[in-house]
């Protein structure tokens, strides 16, 4: 009995210590944490690193939209927001400086990410464009050139002042309005009388940064077209690319090649048949005055320029011309007259021997 007695109470003290133990390191744990609570910090999740880039924002402005000559602006503020809302209303600013004399605005410690570059200009408008700034980056560039004859808006697109077609800066949608005129017995700068004749040329496609696609048309035939132009060809469509400060007017497809208003026929001069080239550079040499009664004799073919002209009230100024004859210096001349801004102006045709005669389109802006 007396051993029996003590295993059964072996039996029943054992799993009392075990819980009693269990107790104490769970009381004890307790204790612990509230003690200590006050000195944990919370837990955050740890994010991708943000790193601090400088950009540097190079503004220019440029002649033509070739750009061949990058004009330095200074004293132009760049602004800088973090998103295209804040930009367009001016709020939230994150930072800003003023180009140097190099056309430079050096912006440091601009956080990695997408950001808004905008700059506000009198002349121009309101730029306002998307950057990509990468973590891994040191500087990123971003290059502003600006177009004489360009206005900017919040969508960074470019957007003419002008709606006649303009050699510097050329957009799809501009169209020029020519009127048509031909005189015989008469060479003359100045026409005696226009016809019924009304040629609208339009940019009707873009199709890289230099390619442009034209289409000419001719809305009668009342009062017929002399030569060289064909009247079964009431509309002609034409590639314009500029290039190594030239216009290149170059065939669209196999159709007929050729431009009333430029003057060009494909099918009857072979040296225009596969297109023509005009210097968009205004020479120091070989100028006309179209205000002289007659024709001088010219002397010359090529590049040359005209002094200003006016024609229906529209006064124009740097003024490029180009001449040529496939026969002779008494054959007929070609004489085309144009500038950067206005496009063609005039297209003239000189007959000086047997038939002599003058034609040919002249520029309306309504």
């Amino acid at each position: 009995m007396h051993r029996l007695n003590a295993n059964t109470s072996n039996q029943c003290n054992t799993p009392l210590k075990i819980i009693t133990m269990k107790v104490l390191i769970s009381f004890l744990v307790i204790l612990t944490v509230i003690s200590c609570n006050d000195d944990i910090e919370p837990i955050t999740p740890i994010t991708p690193q943000q790193s601090q880039v400088q950009l540097e924002v190079y503004t220019y402005q440029c002649k033509t939209i070739h750009c061949n000559e990058e004009i330095p602006l200074s004293n132009i503020i760049v602004e800088i927001y973090d998103s295209e809302e804040d930009a367009i209303t001016g709020r939230n600013k994150l930072h800003s400086n003023a180009s140097d004399n190099s056309g430079i605005v050096f912006l440091p410690n601009i956080i990695s990410g997408i950001i808004y570059v905008k700059i506000e200009t009198e002349e121009f408008g309101t730029y306002i464009a998307r950057e990509r700034i990468e973590s891994n980056a040191v500087k990123v560039f971003h290059n502003v050139r600006f177009v004489s004859g360009y206005s900017y808006n919040e969508n960074d697109e470019n957007q003419l002042t002008q709606n006649h077609i303009s050699l510097s800066n050329p957009a799809v949608g501009q169209k020029s309005k020519y009127v048509y005129h031909i005189n015989y017995q008469h060479i003359s700068y100045t026409p005696i009388a226009y016809t019924d004749v009304e040629l609208n040329v339009k940019i009707i496609d873009q199709l890289d940064v230099n390619r442009f696609v034209i289409e000419e048309e001719i809305d009668t035939l009342i009062g017929g077209l002399g030569p060289p132009f064909y009247p079964d060809h009431e509309i002609v469509t034409s590639i314009w690319r500029f290039e190594n400060d030239s216009l290149h007017i170059e065939p669209y497809d196999d159709n007929y090649f050729g431009s009333f208003a430029w003057n060009i026929s494909g099918d009857l001069i072979i040296n225009e048949a596969n297109g023509y080239s005009f210097s968009l550079m205004r020479p120091s040499i070989n100028g006309i005055n179209m205000t002289d009664v007659v024709p001088a004799r010219f002397g010359w073919w090529g590049v040359g320029f005209a002094e200003d002209y006016n024609l229906f009230e529209q006064e124009y100024s740097d003024l490029i011309t180009d001449l040529i004859s496939y026969q002779s210096f008494d054959g007929p001349l070609k004489l085309r007259v144009y500038n950067l801004e206005d496009g063609l102006i005039r297209s003239l045709d000189f007959y000086s021997s047997m038939s002599q005669s003058t034609q040919g389109f002249d520029l309306v802006i309504d």
